[in-house]
């Protein structure tokens, strides 16, 4: 499509709502073939967000209150691709995935963010438990109320050629009103070794 004028015609006779929902995946569009363009071809790696639709999605106890989801988060005024994860009343949020590891592959680390979305009138003494297992053992967790992204690197040994679970969870500590968990753009990447 050289001659995008027709598209633009398009998009004026849509509702003020439908053009945001249409801003938010052209933001989405760019950002997946920005991180097309950073990746090496000798690189892997795997989306969380993008490979949503595969995931398991439950509750440790009861899902009341729970709302979880893939759409973009906007923390502290930044918007990114995110796994939204409003813990239940009661109990944790789970999002489970089963992902294939490619044989040959080093130097594999899980790179995400976490935060409170925006507009959550969450209290200062309000705290979420942010928590990722692999194989059920967890390897890594924090409590926050953080109203800006807050960027975490977690390497990781892994079996290559297995599957491997892996589960974003999230609690609420305190009262679970406010409490807007979001995974911002979780992914692996690693490097595949020559052979």
């Amino acid at each position: 499509m050289n001659d995008p004028s027709h598209l633009f015609e398009q998009i004026k006779t849509l509702s003020d709502a439908s053009q945001a929902k249409l801003a938010d995946y052209v933001t989405f569009l760019q950002w997946q073939e920005a991180r097309k363009a950073q990746m090496g071809s000798r690189n892997w790696s795997f989306s969380f967000v993008e490979s949503f639709k595969q995931a398991a999605v439950q509750a440790t106890v009861d899902k009341a209150g729970m709302d979880v989801k893939m759409s973009l988060a906007t923390v502290g005024g930044e918007s990114r691709p995110a796994l939204w994860a409003h813990p239940p009343v009661v109990g944790q949020a789970v999002i489970e995935y089963y992902v294939p590891i490619p044989k040959h592959i080093r130097h594999v680390h899980l790179r995400t963010s976490f935060g409170i979305r925006d507009g959550a009138k969450i209290s200062e003494d309000n705290l979420v438990a942010f928590g990722v297992k692999v194989n059920g053992m967890r390897v890594w967790g924090q409590q926050s109320h953080a109203r800006a992204w807050q960027e975490v690197t977690i390497p990781l040994t892994l079996v290559s050629g297995d599957v491997m679970r892996f589960e974003f969870t999230t609690e609420a500590l305190g009262s679970h009103e406010w409490t807007w968990a979001v995974w911002g753009s979780p992914e692996l990447e690693g490097q595949l070794e020559d052979r």
